[in-house]
């Protein structure tokens, strides 16, 4: 979103906050309104700049019900190609809202590049907590790998992103399937294997659960307010319970066995101090190899999910420095 409509939903949400909701499930959806909001316009945003000539799949199920389902995006001319690097993205909407196709033409600007790209959608909170989200971007990958030879993936190339939500979502899948003592201390059995990620692509995410809550900026009451009902809906109440949200936070379960990184923040955006910088110390103090693309003295205006708004030159460069990530952990298909 813009910074002028990144205004108005702060205005929007404190006037919906002032109004006297004060339960998970109304706060929930005020809060999920003004999120659907801005993704509608940041859809028509990134739409664009998306080429046409894209080949697109949609609402594949993915599990046995209606609302899990996903989306392919490909190149047109897919089917001459060898099977390609597929990049699985998990939209954010802070766990209670948010579309698969909320960045279609972004998925289209990277099908562009030769990429096969696969959005998820996935069951928001309160209705469905954790680990539900997991499960499903679980049965999700499963499929992809089962399906790999019907669309044209090579399912020995996989890339998980996500923005916001949804990179903590991919990171937390990282974890478990890198750390097999995690997965079985969450009670998650991954549904593929570690070797067929070859890299994580993360934006404006969530890393760290308690600092996530305890770091809401002071100044900004409703931003924290927010974080506070996020949390409760997605952990089903337990924002309180520090040993809870420890136990899944990926930033407490990286080992050396973690797929490599890139991560990327705005420099107008309070996660990217407190969550996307504190994270690549982590990695880094892992020997994980990671690329961060943040942009502390740019005179841009680079807000939460900046690197969908194309109009901006670090959102630009964001997106060559995603191409040239792809191409080094995946050189054998570009030769």
């Amino acid at each position: 979103m813009d910074s002028k409509f990144f205004g108005l939903s702060l205005c929007l949400i404190a006037a919906l906050h002032s109004s006297g909701c004060q339960n998970i499930q109304s706060n929930t959806k005020v809060i999920a309104s003004v999120f659907n909001a801005s993704t509608t316009l940041q859809k028509k945003m990134i739409d664009k700049y998306a080429p046409q000539e894209i080949l697109v799949q949609k609402n594949i199920m993915y599990m046995q019900q209606p609302s899990l389902t996903l989306d392919v995006y490909q190149p047109k001319n897919v089917m001459q190609l060898q099977p390609r690097p597929t990049v699985v993205w998990i939209h954010g909407g802070g766990w209670i809202s948010g579309s698969k196709e909320h960045a279609r033409g972004y998925f289209k600007l990277l099908a562009h590049q030769g990429y096969n790209v696969v959005s998820v959608q996935y069951q928001f909170a309160p209705q469905v907590i954790y680990p539900n989200q997991l499960l499903q971007i679980n049965q999700a990958l499963k499929f992809i790998t089962e399906h790999a030879q019907e669309y044209h993936i090579n399912a020995n190339q996989l890339y998980l992103a996500g923005d916001s939500a949804g990179a903590n979502l991919v990171s937390h899948y990282a974890a478990l399937i890198s750390h097999p003592d995690f997965a079985r201390q969450s009670n998650i059995t991954p549904l593929i294997k570690r070797a067929q990620i070859k890299g994580l692509i993360l934006h404006c995410g969530i890393y760290d659960m308690n600092a996530f809550i305890n770091t809401a900026p002071d100044e900004l009451k409703l931003i924290e307010w927010g974080v506070f009902n996020l949390v409760q809906a997605y952990t089903g109440n337990k924002k309180d319970d520090a040993e809870f949200l420890k136990g899944i936070s990926p930033i407490q379960y990286l080992t050396a066995n973690y797929p490599p990184v890139l991560i990327s923040g705005g420099n107008k955006d309070f996660l990217t101090d407190t969550q996307s910088v504190p994270f690549v110390k982590a990695l880094m103090n892992q020997n994980i190899p990671v690329t961060e693309v943040f942009y502390p003295n740019s005179k841009e205006f680079l807000v939460h999910e900046y690197q969908f708004i194309m109009s901006k030159k670090a959102s630009q460069q964001t997106f060559q420095q995603t191409i040239q990530f792809i191409q080094k952990y995946s050189p054998s298909v570009f030769k």
